[in-house]
């Protein structure tokens, strides 16, 4: 296990070549990572799985980003490209990043293993926005055309960690993650997508409920502060304004 943990040790450095190239080209997605990679690592040390080798698919599951950043939602700062665009065709565009990360990632000499989780990560998983927004009638046009769904724990636990920390990132920004309930729903609702969709097929129930079950408490350590942090300066705001208006402000 200790050789192992030096395979992926250089991966894991923040001055690692492709690392600061993923920072630079596309911040959001990078973001977005290293949120799923802290996520990940609190499941494998439950679960008593290799951190390393997850951290490090976590971390460069979304790299191909770098090629088209600014058409994915969290690199964005004016603009949405897709609205110019047919959903077929912004289909194409979001669903190549898988093919991308993966071309990136021999480029760089990635352990084969990483690889392989990192190609599952999304399954055959549809794209339900551009789907909903084509009208079609069937979704096979809008999934993933990955050749594999997650065949190892480690390839599922990044398929429901990413698309949690992606929906409480957007649900929390739009004031929809403020309480516990909201937060435990989130979590239950992706997993139940994923379980009807056949994707975590591979996965037994225990190994699926201590995730849940981590996910509640990593989601509530991350927005319970948050929404706390937001409450305090609300108050500190009111007493400042109450206070002013006593004429108390020096």
């Amino acid at each position: 296990m200790e050789d192992e943990k030096q395979i992926y040790k250089p991966f894991l450095e923040s001055d690692f070549p492709l690392l600061e190239l993923f920072r630079e080209r596309a911040p959001g997605s990078f973001k977005h990572s290293q949120n799923v990679t802290n996520i990940v690592e609190s499941i494998a040390i439950e679960l008593k799985l290799n951190a390393d080798l997850l951290k490090t698919a976590a971390l460069y599951h979304d790299v191909g980003k770098m090629v088209n950043p600014n058409y994915f939602s969290e690199n964005q700062e004016g603009d949405n490209p897709h609205d110019k665009l047919e959903p077929w065709m912004s289909y194409q565009i979001i669903s190549r990043h898988v093919s991308d990360t993966i071309a990136v990632l021999l480029n760089y000499d990635f352990p084969r293993k990483v690889m392989k989780i990192v190609s599952q990560h999304h399954g055959d998983t549809v794209l339900r926005y551009f789907y909903g927004k084509s009208q079609a009638g069937s979704d096979e046009l809008y999934r993933y055309k990955c050749t594999k769904k997650p065949e190892c724990d480690e390839a599922a636990i990044l398929m429901i960690v990413d698309s949690v920390e992606a929906t409480a990132r957007s649900q929390a920004s739009n004031g929809k993650l403020d309480t516990s309930d909201d937060r435990r729903k989130l979590v239950d609702v992706t997993i139940n997508r994923l379980v009807e969709d056949s994707q975590l097929d591979s996965m037994k129930i225990g190994t699926l409920k201590t995730i849940r079950k981590v996910l509640y408490k990593e989601l509530e350590s991350i927005y319970h502060k948050r929404v706390a942090y937001v409450d305090d300066e609300k108050t500190v705001g009111e007493l400042e304004r109450v206070n002013g208006l006593n004429g108390e402000i020096t």
